[in-house]
Protein backbone atom coordinates (compact mmCIF):
# COMPACT_ATOMS: atom_id res chain seq x y z
CA UNK A 1 0.00 0.00 0.00
CA UNK A 2 1.83 3.40 -0.80
CA UNK A 3 1.02 6.35 1.33
CA UNK A 4 0.20 9.78 0.63
CA UNK A 5 2.25 12.41 1.99
CA UNK A 6 0.33 14.49 5.08
CA UNK A 7 -1.66 16.93 4.14
CA UNK A 8 -0.97 20.70 4.73
CA UNK A 9 -3.48 21.21 7.69
CA UNK A 10 -2.57 25.09 7.38
CA UNK A 11 -4.91 24.87 3.95
CA UNK A 12 -7.79 24.18 5.77
CA UNK A 13 -7.40 26.95 7.68
CA UNK A 14 -6.96 29.33 5.18
CA UNK A 15 -9.86 28.20 3.42
CA UNK A 16 -12.38 29.00 6.69
CA UNK A 17 -11.69 32.10 5.67
CA UNK A 18 -14.03 31.81 1.99
CA UNK A 19 -16.98 30.30 0.63
CA UNK A 20 -15.03 27.03 0.02
CA UNK A 21 -14.52 26.30 3.16
CA UNK A 22 -13.15 22.14 3.90
CA UNK A 23 -15.38 21.37 6.94
CA UNK A 24 -12.61 20.02 9.53
CA UNK A 25 -13.70 16.28 9.55
CA UNK A 26 -12.23 15.55 6.39
CA UNK A 27 -9.05 16.36 7.81
CA UNK A 28 -7.64 12.85 9.23
CA UNK A 29 -4.62 10.95 9.24
CA UNK A 30 -4.55 7.39 8.15
CA UNK A 31 -2.11 4.59 9.00
CA UNK A 32 -1.44 0.78 7.40
CA UNK A 33 -1.04 -2.22 9.42
CA UNK A 34 0.06 -5.53 7.71
CA UNK A 35 -2.36 -8.49 8.37
CA UNK A 36 -0.77 -11.64 9.80
CA UNK A 37 -2.40 -15.13 11.26
CA UNK A 38 -1.32 -16.79 14.08
CA UNK A 39 0.65 -20.38 12.67
CA UNK A 40 -0.26 -23.30 14.70
CA UNK A 41 0.65 -26.55 14.59
CA UNK A 42 -1.69 -29.41 14.89
CA UNK A 43 -0.75 -32.90 16.85
CA UNK A 44 -2.50 -35.38 14.88
CA UNK A 45 -1.94 -38.09 17.34
CA UNK A 46 -3.52 -36.26 20.49
CA UNK A 47 -5.75 -34.18 18.68
CA UNK A 48 -4.54 -30.99 20.11
CA UNK A 49 -3.66 -28.04 18.56
CA UNK A 50 -0.93 -25.62 19.65
CA UNK A 51 0.14 -22.32 19.13
CA UNK A 52 3.78 -21.81 17.33
CA UNK A 53 3.84 -18.38 18.18
CA UNK A 54 5.09 -17.54 14.81
CA UNK A 55 2.68 -14.58 13.21
CA UNK A 56 2.87 -15.16 9.16
CA UNK A 57 2.29 -12.10 7.22
CA UNK A 58 -0.18 -11.69 4.55
CA UNK A 59 -1.00 -9.60 1.59
CA UNK A 60 -3.71 -7.53 3.51
CA UNK A 61 -3.55 -4.35 5.09
CA UNK A 62 -5.65 -2.81 7.49
CA UNK A 63 -6.70 0.85 7.14
CA UNK A 64 -6.97 3.00 10.51
CA UNK A 65 -7.50 6.35 11.59
CA UNK A 66 -4.63 7.46 13.92
CA UNK A 67 -7.37 9.51 16.33
CA UNK A 68 -9.47 6.88 16.81
CA UNK A 69 -8.33 3.76 15.78
CA UNK A 70 -11.50 2.96 13.36
CA UNK A 71 -10.98 0.18 10.88
CA UNK A 72 -11.74 1.94 7.70
CA UNK A 73 -11.29 -1.31 5.23
CA UNK A 74 -9.23 -3.80 4.27
CA UNK A 75 -6.95 -3.78 0.98
CA UNK A 76 -3.89 -5.51 -1.02
CA UNK A 77 -0.62 -4.01 -1.12
CA UNK A 78 -1.47 -1.78 -4.53
CA UNK A 79 -4.58 0.24 -2.99
CA UNK A 80 -3.31 3.85 -2.91
CA UNK A 81 -4.56 5.89 0.40
CA UNK A 82 -6.23 9.56 -1.11
CA UNK A 83 -6.88 11.93 1.46
CA UNK A 84 -10.88 13.30 1.31
CA UNK A 85 -9.34 17.12 2.05
CA UNK A 86 -6.57 16.44 -0.72
CA UNK A 87 -9.61 15.90 -3.58
CA UNK A 88 -11.34 18.74 -2.14
CA UNK A 89 -8.68 20.92 -2.03
CA UNK A 90 -7.42 20.09 -6.17
CA UNK A 91 -11.38 21.05 -7.03
CA UNK A 92 -11.33 24.12 -5.39
CA UNK A 93 -8.16 25.41 -7.10
CA UNK A 94 -9.94 24.47 -10.11
CA UNK A 95 -12.94 26.50 -9.37
CA UNK A 96 -10.98 29.47 -8.09
CA UNK A 97 -9.23 29.18 -11.54
CA UNK A 98 -12.64 29.18 -13.29
CA UNK A 99 -14.03 32.23 -11.52
CA UNK A 100 -11.21 34.36 -10.28
CA UNK A 101 -14.24 36.58 -8.74
CA UNK A 102 -15.92 33.58 -7.10
CA UNK A 103 -16.10 35.32 -3.53
CA UNK A 104 -18.97 37.40 -5.41
CA UNK A 105 -21.16 34.71 -5.85
CA UNK A 106 -23.84 32.51 -3.58
CA UNK A 107 -21.34 29.06 -3.30
CA UNK A 108 -22.49 26.59 -0.79
CA UNK A 109 -20.63 23.59 0.02
CA UNK A 110 -21.30 20.82 2.22
CA UNK A 111 -19.51 17.84 3.25
CA UNK A 112 -20.60 14.59 4.50
CA UNK A 113 -17.86 12.14 6.22
CA UNK A 114 -19.87 9.20 6.71
CA UNK A 115 -19.67 5.38 8.78
CA UNK A 116 -17.01 6.96 10.54
CA UNK A 117 -14.41 7.77 7.94
CA UNK A 118 -15.56 4.86 5.34
CA UNK A 119 -17.16 6.95 2.77
CA UNK A 120 -17.47 10.89 1.67
CA UNK A 121 -19.49 12.84 -0.09
CA UNK A 122 -19.23 16.58 -1.17
CA UNK A 123 -21.35 19.11 -3.38
CA UNK A 124 -20.84 22.43 -3.96
CA UNK A 125 -23.93 24.30 -4.77
CA UNK A 126 -23.75 27.62 -7.44
CA UNK A 127 -26.99 29.35 -6.58
CA UNK A 128 -26.04 32.06 -8.87
CA UNK A 129 -26.36 30.07 -11.93
CA UNK A 130 -30.11 28.97 -10.96
CA UNK A 131 -32.65 27.97 -14.21
CA UNK A 132 -35.87 29.34 -13.18
CA UNK A 133 -38.46 26.89 -15.24
CA UNK A 134 -41.35 29.09 -14.33
CA UNK A 135 -39.82 32.20 -16.43
CA UNK A 136 -38.17 30.15 -18.85
CA UNK A 137 -38.17 31.68 -22.53
CA UNK A 138 -41.67 32.13 -24.12
CA UNK A 139 -43.10 29.52 -21.60
CA UNK A 140 -42.40 27.97 -18.86
CA UNK A 141 -44.40 26.43 -16.22
CA UNK A 142 -46.32 28.97 -14.47
CA UNK A 143 -46.59 26.81 -11.20
CA UNK A 144 -48.41 28.96 -8.35
CA UNK A 145 -46.77 29.26 -5.01
CA UNK A 146 -43.48 27.48 -5.48
CA UNK A 147 -40.18 28.72 -7.00
CA UNK A 148 -39.60 26.13 -10.22
CA UNK A 149 -35.68 26.47 -9.89
CA UNK A 150 -32.93 24.25 -10.62
CA UNK A 151 -29.39 24.97 -9.63
CA UNK A 152 -26.25 23.51 -10.62
CA UNK A 153 -24.48 21.12 -8.47
CA UNK A 154 -20.85 19.71 -8.09
CA UNK A 155 -20.47 16.39 -6.24
CA UNK A 156 -17.26 14.49 -4.50
CA UNK A 157 -17.10 11.42 -3.85
CA UNK A 158 -14.41 8.84 -2.07
CA UNK A 159 -14.44 6.20 0.13
CA UNK A 160 -11.54 4.31 2.20
CA UNK A 161 -13.59 1.09 2.48
CA UNK A 162 -13.33 -0.19 -1.29
CA UNK A 163 -16.56 0.41 -2.43
CA UNK A 164 -16.32 3.97 -3.77
CA UNK A 165 -13.51 5.07 -6.49
CA UNK A 166 -12.61 8.88 -6.42
CA UNK A 167 -15.34 10.75 -8.84
CA UNK A 168 -15.90 14.65 -9.53
CA UNK A 169 -19.21 15.01 -11.21
CA UNK A 170 -22.11 17.94 -12.16
CA UNK A 171 -25.65 17.66 -11.22
CA UNK A 172 -28.16 19.67 -10.57
CA UNK A 173 -30.73 20.09 -7.57
CA UNK A 174 -34.34 20.86 -8.07
CA UNK A 175 -34.28 23.62 -5.07
CA UNK A 176 -38.37 23.38 -4.65
CA UNK A 177 -38.09 19.51 -3.33
CA UNK A 178 -34.12 18.92 -3.04
CA UNK A 179 -34.85 16.62 -6.14
CA UNK A 180 -31.25 15.39 -6.83
CA UNK A 181 -31.36 15.43 -10.87
CA UNK A 182 -30.58 12.38 -12.89
CA UNK A 183 -28.85 12.39 -16.12
CA UNK A 184 -29.50 9.72 -18.88
CA UNK A 185 -25.65 10.22 -20.17
CA UNK A 186 -23.51 11.06 -16.38
CA UNK A 187 -22.04 13.10 -18.58
CA UNK A 188 -19.28 15.18 -17.40
CA UNK A 189 -18.06 12.80 -14.92
CA UNK A 190 -14.26 12.11 -14.03
CA UNK A 191 -13.55 9.03 -12.41
CA UNK A 192 -10.43 7.17 -10.85
CA UNK A 193 -9.64 3.41 -8.94
CA UNK A 194 -7.75 4.00 -5.83
CA UNK A 195 -5.57 1.78 -6.85
CA UNK A 196 -4.70 3.61 -9.96
CA UNK A 197 -1.20 5.29 -9.52
CA UNK A 198 -2.62 8.26 -12.21
CA UNK A 199 -4.10 10.88 -9.23
CA UNK A 200 -7.75 11.98 -10.87
CA UNK A 201 -7.65 14.78 -13.37
CA UNK A 202 -9.98 17.68 -13.00
CA UNK A 203 -9.50 20.64 -15.07
CA UNK A 204 -11.06 24.03 -15.70
CA UNK A 205 -12.62 22.76 -19.02
CA UNK A 206 -14.62 19.79 -17.20
CA UNK A 207 -16.05 22.51 -14.91
CA UNK A 208 -16.70 24.54 -17.29
CA UNK A 209 -18.68 21.72 -19.66
CA UNK A 210 -20.40 21.11 -16.23
CA UNK A 211 -21.96 24.42 -16.17
CA UNK A 212 -22.94 24.36 -20.02
CA UNK A 213 -24.55 21.35 -19.28
CA UNK A 214 -26.58 22.68 -16.59
CA UNK A 215 -28.32 25.39 -19.50
CA UNK A 216 -28.93 22.20 -21.85
CA UNK A 217 -31.12 20.62 -19.17
CA UNK A 218 -33.18 23.82 -19.16
CA UNK A 219 -34.86 22.72 -22.79
CA UNK A 220 -34.93 18.93 -21.38
CA UNK A 221 -36.85 19.46 -18.64
CA UNK A 222 -38.97 22.54 -20.58
CA UNK A 223 -39.45 19.35 -23.26
CA UNK A 224 -41.06 17.02 -20.84
CA UNK A 225 -43.21 19.58 -19.60
CA UNK A 226 -44.82 19.04 -22.91
CA UNK A 227 -44.47 15.91 -23.32
CA UNK A 228 -48.54 14.39 -22.28
CA UNK A 229 -48.48 10.57 -21.20
CA UNK A 230 -50.77 8.71 -19.17
CA UNK A 231 -51.43 6.48 -15.93
CA UNK A 232 -51.07 3.48 -18.07
CA UNK A 233 -47.95 4.52 -20.07
CA UNK A 234 -46.51 5.33 -16.69
CA UNK A 235 -47.10 2.00 -14.90
CA UNK A 236 -45.96 -0.05 -18.16
CA UNK A 237 -42.49 2.28 -17.74
CA UNK A 238 -42.05 1.78 -14.15
CA UNK A 239 -42.84 -1.82 -14.51
CA UNK A 240 -39.81 -2.61 -17.27
CA UNK A 241 -37.53 -0.43 -15.86
CA UNK A 242 -37.25 0.43 -11.73
CA UNK A 243 -39.80 -2.01 -10.44
CA UNK A 244 -38.43 -4.88 -13.11
CA UNK A 245 -38.08 -8.03 -11.22
CA UNK A 246 -34.56 -8.14 -13.21
CA UNK A 247 -33.36 -4.70 -11.55
CA UNK A 248 -31.04 -5.70 -8.73
CA UNK A 249 -33.16 -3.80 -5.78
CA UNK A 250 -32.63 -2.78 -1.93
CA UNK A 251 -32.66 -5.26 0.81
CA UNK A 252 -35.96 -4.28 1.88
CA UNK A 253 -37.13 -3.58 -1.40
CA UNK A 254 -39.08 -6.10 -4.25
CA UNK A 255 -40.81 -5.33 -7.53
CA UNK A 256 -44.09 -4.77 -6.04
CA UNK A 257 -43.15 -2.41 -3.44
CA UNK A 258 -41.25 -0.50 -5.67
CA UNK A 259 -43.83 -0.03 -7.86
CA UNK A 260 -46.56 1.09 -5.03
CA UNK A 261 -44.00 3.59 -3.77
CA UNK A 262 -43.26 5.25 -7.33
CA UNK A 263 -47.26 4.88 -7.70
CA UNK A 264 -47.72 7.22 -4.52
CA UNK A 265 -45.17 9.77 -5.74
CA UNK A 266 -46.34 9.39 -9.07
CA UNK A 267 -49.93 10.96 -7.64
CA UNK A 268 -48.53 13.61 -5.42
CA UNK A 269 -46.48 14.97 -8.80
CA UNK A 270 -49.16 14.41 -11.43
CA UNK A 271 -51.12 16.95 -9.32
CA UNK A 272 -48.92 19.24 -9.34
CA UNK A 273 -46.99 18.78 -12.91
CA UNK A 274 -49.79 17.31 -14.97
CA UNK A 275 -49.83 13.87 -16.56
CA UNK A 276 -46.60 14.67 -18.36
CA UNK A 277 -43.48 13.31 -18.44
CA UNK A 278 -41.62 15.80 -16.17
CA UNK A 279 -44.10 14.21 -13.34
CA UNK A 280 -42.41 10.80 -14.09
CA UNK A 281 -38.95 12.09 -14.18
CA UNK A 282 -39.54 13.87 -10.35
CA UNK A 283 -41.02 10.47 -9.42
CA UNK A 284 -38.23 9.02 -10.28
CA UNK A 285 -35.73 11.03 -8.84
CA UNK A 286 -37.57 11.75 -5.53
CA UNK A 287 -37.21 7.85 -5.24
CA UNK A 288 -33.70 7.91 -5.82
CA UNK A 289 -32.90 10.91 -3.69
CA UNK A 290 -35.19 10.09 -1.05
CA UNK A 291 -35.48 6.17 -0.66
CA UNK A 292 -37.05 4.84 2.65
CA UNK A 293 -34.52 1.95 3.37
CA UNK A 294 -33.22 0.48 6.17
CA UNK A 295 -29.70 0.52 4.27
CA UNK A 296 -27.50 3.37 4.51
CA UNK A 297 -29.31 5.91 2.17
CA UNK A 298 -25.83 7.23 0.56
CA UNK A 299 -25.39 3.78 -0.47
CA UNK A 300 -28.80 3.23 -1.64
CA UNK A 301 -29.10 6.70 -3.01
CA UNK A 302 -26.19 5.94 -5.50
CA UNK A 303 -27.61 2.62 -6.60
CA UNK A 304 -30.91 4.37 -7.56
CA UNK A 305 -29.66 6.97 -9.46
CA UNK A 306 -28.06 4.80 -11.78
CA UNK A 307 -30.92 3.13 -12.23
CA UNK A 308 -33.07 6.20 -13.10
CA UNK A 309 -30.17 6.52 -15.61
CA UNK A 310 -30.44 3.10 -16.90
CA UNK A 311 -34.47 4.15 -16.86
CA UNK A 312 -33.72 7.12 -19.07
CA UNK A 313 -31.51 5.52 -21.62
CA UNK A 314 -34.49 2.76 -22.20
CA UNK A 315 -36.43 2.19 -25.24
CA UNK A 316 -39.86 2.44 -22.41
CA UNK A 317 -38.59 5.90 -21.66
CA UNK A 318 -37.57 6.81 -25.51
CA UNK A 319 -41.26 6.37 -27.03
CA UNK A 320 -42.55 8.76 -24.08
CA UNK A 321 -40.13 11.15 -24.16
CA UNK A 322 -39.26 11.32 -28.15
Amino acid sequence: MKERGVMNLAANIEMTNNKLTIDKSAYFEVEKKQLTYLNLIEDMYAGKIYENKEYIPVNKYALVRKDNGKLLGIHTDDYIVRPYAELAEKVNEVIVEAVPDYERFTITPKDQVLEGGRKFIRTINFWDDAIDLNNYKDGGFHIKGTEEKIIPQLRIYSSMDGRWGQQIMWSSVYVVCLNGMVRPDWTFVVYNKHNDKRDISFTMNDFKMGVTAHKELGEDLFKMMQRKVTNAATTHLFRKTLASRKTKLDIDDNSMLVLKHLDHLWNQYCNKYGFTVFAIYQTATDWATNPITRGAVHNVSRKREKQVAEMMRSDYWGELYG
